[in-house]
């Protein structure tokens, strides 16, 4: 006969953003990037679009294709206007075939955008002229607003932390831990740094998702100089002692943690959150080490390819069949 999963819910905490009706949430509360795992509906068609937050959030790939499509696309819709103004009212064209006059539109169109303007090719006539007048306003405009991004991008604080891929359950201090391992990717300095741990699952018997507060041997460190294995002991008092892998997959059980640090770079404080589900949890392992002495003795060598390397154990943990 299965045993009763009891929780003490002492540590109970009711205020986490998230909700509480299991059937109405996905499978993870917290993306692996870090985001929530919530997608949006029902807003009116103008308000589901925010240009500017989507153009700081998104990734350096995506944001420079994006820059180099509108350049195209600008430009292109420009030449299109040339030509269909007549090529004539474009002074300075050499090419024979209407393919070659196209595309020296084109890149007159690039050199009024980007107020280069080489000289060679110029416009005649008030409608060519008007076009290039306009367009080159809107190409200062662009440029302004593309500088204003890219600052905004290089500007923005945020904790850039490598994490191991799996939380292990290891031996600690003649029992065991729940641990994760973190560590700054950048050269920079995280001060003053910070971490919570949740355990969130859900209450078979009422279908509630209830979440509750870990206790970590360390819920803070000076300085995130190395790395850093969070842990949260697994004693009497723990949410999670006497669980077995089983069991947290029974209770679709999902650690939350959370982090914050100060960064002496923007002089700001910097966050950073992530999740583990059920199946991302290694019963029986430990992490093998990732520092050491380098060659010439006078650094420590810290190995960040190691972040979620470990090692199985034999701590005669039952695994589900």
């Amino acid at each position: 006969m299965r045993r009763k999963i009891l929780f003490n819910r002492q540590n109970e905490d009711k205020y986490t953003g998230f909700g509480s009706q299991a059937q109405a949430q996905g499978n993870r509360l917290v993306n692996k990037d870090g985001s929530f795992n919530v997608k949006r509906d029902g807003l009116p068609l103008f308000n589901r679009f925010n240009p500017f937050h989507d153009l700081i959030l998104m990734s350096w790939t995506r944001f420079s294709l994006m820059i180099f499509a509108f350049y195209f696309t600008i430009n292109l819709i420009f030449a299109f206007i040339y030509f269909f103004i007549g090529i004539e009212h474009l002074g300075g064209i050499i090419g024979d075939t209407e393919k070659d006059k196209f595309f020296e539109a084109f890149f007159f169109s690039t050199q009024t955008f980007t107020t280069v303007g080489f000289g060679r090719i110029n416009p005649t006539g008030y409608a060519a002229s008007a076009v290039a007048a306009i367009e080159s306003l809107i190409g200062l405009m662009a440029f302004a607003l593309a500088t204003g991004l890219l600052y905004g991008r290089f500007s923005r604080p945020n904790a850039k932390l490598i994490r191991s891929e799996n939380a292990v359950i290891a031996p600690f201090q003649g029992k065991t831990a729940v641990m994760i391992r973190i560590a700054n990717a950048r050269n920079n300095q995280l001060i003053e740094c910070e971490a919570r741990m949740m355990l969130s699952y859900i209450e078979k018997e009422t279908s509630i998702r209830r979440f509750l507060t870990l206790k970590l041997e360390y819920e803070k460190v000076s300085a995130l100089s190395l790395s850093w294995t969070i842990v949260h002991p697994i004693e009497e008092d723990s949410p999670m002692y006497g669980l077995l892998m089983q069991d947290l997959l029974d209770i679709e059980a999902e650690l939350i943690v959370a982090f914050k640090g100060f960064d002496d770079t923007y002089s700001q404080t910097v966050h950073y959150r992530y999740s583990y589900n059920a199946l991302e949890i290694v019963y029986g392992a430990k992490f093998l080490p990732m520092f050491e002495r380098d060659k010439d003795g006078l650094a420590t060598l810290l190995h960040m390819d190691m972040i979620g390397a470990y090692e199985i154990l034999e701590m005669g943990i039952k695994k589900p069949a």
